[in-house]
């Protein structure tokens, strides 16, 4: 199987443009796009699948025993600086906007800010002041604990994934039960309670651990099935076909995609595209692909903070022309934000600390 990671660029580029799609289509868009942005938020479920499976194959060499310590204190300032400056940027835009021009959320905010600009609201409560953000907050449960759960899976692999299973089958079907719940009219101290418990990054985080299983194969190379360019090809577009399936025919916002029903289905189709041989993936690992994977980021946390913006001086998204305006706009802004505020300060980040030399030797 050869290691072609970089088809996860177009794969990021579009589950980004699939939310953004999810979220600001104007009606009549929106009943012609239905077969792809339909549970449309669902797509953020890859992104976490993805994270797990990129920081496990890049945490490869600790995971197959060459590195005997994980070097935390490396890990934890590498994933700050990839992922809060934009976040931070994002959340003080919308401060401005909300503060100097015109309120866009409760008189709560100035309650809930501090937990927002932390990434843990999440944690606390359903939803956010920017509200991509609360797959952010995901995210950094995820990171923090990441390195013990990698200690767990380098200790016994096979245990891990029983586990990582049982936890799936948990996790959705909580989830799922609480979906009604989560809808109801509750009393207050109900609904607090139940807002904190639905959609909580502990009842997300089997989706990232898919993703860290999917990266253990891939760096291990132990699946056969996929050494065969047909065989990929074959999943990759059953994997397909499922995932736009599932995404129609379920019910808007459905519980069980929400809870991470496909999990195992990216599994395959994971697998499948980044063990395609790199002749094959010209087109999608050149070099404009792998840029649009890069602004991804950019693109998801920047989506609303450009969006109150746009609709205010520009236009109303309100026609398919406006829409195309729009994401231009954001392709745009989200490039200049990569190159100007995300890079040279992950740059920065990352310079402040310095591994010692006997672990980076090991």
């Amino acid at each position: 199987m050869e290691r072609n990671t970089n088809t996860l660029y177009a794969v990021r580029f579009i589950a980004a443009l699939v939310v953004v799609l999810f979220h600001y289509s104007p009606p009549g868009v929106r009943t012609d796009l239905t077969p792809v942005i339909k549970n449309g938020n669902e797509a953020v479920n890859i992104f976490f699948f993805i994270s797990g499976f990129v920081l496990t194959v890049s945490n490869a060499r600790f995971l197959g025993n060459a590195q005997s310590v994980f070097p935390k204190k490396e890990f934890y300032i590498k994933r700050i600086a990839r992922i809060y400056p934009l976040y931070l940027l994002a959340i003080l835009i919308l401060l401005f906007f909300h503060y100097g021009i015109q309120a866009i959320d409760g008189p709560s905010v100035k309650y809930k800010i501090l937990f927002e600009m932390l990434g843990v609201q999440q944690w606390l409560y359903v939803g956010s002041f920017n509200y991509p953000g609360w797959s952010i907050s995901c995210e950094i449960m995820f990171y923090l604990l990441f390195p013990f759960i990698a200690q767990r899976m380098r200790r016994n692999s096979n245990v891990f994934t029983w586990f990582v299973w049982f936890y799936y089958l948990v996790t959705v079907a909580a989830t799922y039960l609480l979906y009604p719940w989560y809808k109801a009219d509750l009393p207050f101290i109900t609904r607090r309670l139940v807002d904190a418990i639905y959609m909580n990054p502990l009842l997300l985080i089997s989706v990232f651990m898919f993703g860290m299983l999917a990266g253990e194969c891939f760096n291990k190379k132990s699946i056969p099935f996929f050494n065969r360019s047909r065989n990929s090809l074959i999943a990759a577009i059953v994997a397909g076909v499922v995932i736009l399936l599932a995404k129609y025919y379920a019910p808007h916002s459905s519980a069980l995609l929400k809870g991470g029903l496909l999990a195992p289905v990216y599994f395959v189709f994971i697998m499948a595209i980044t063990s395609f041989k790199t002749k094959h993936t010209k087109f999608i690992t050149s070099r404009p692909i792998i840029f649009l994977g890069d602004i991804s980021y950019a693109m998801y946390i920047m989506q609303y903070p450009l969006y109150v913006f746009y609709i205010r001086y520009i236009q109303p998204v309100a026609t398919p022309t406006a829409l195309v305006n729009y994401i231009v706009a954001l392709i745009c802004f989200a490039s200049l934000t990569h190159l100007f505020v995300e890079k040279p300060l992950r740059k920065v980040i990352t310079s402040l600390y310095r591994p010692r030399p006997e672990l980076a030797e090991r």
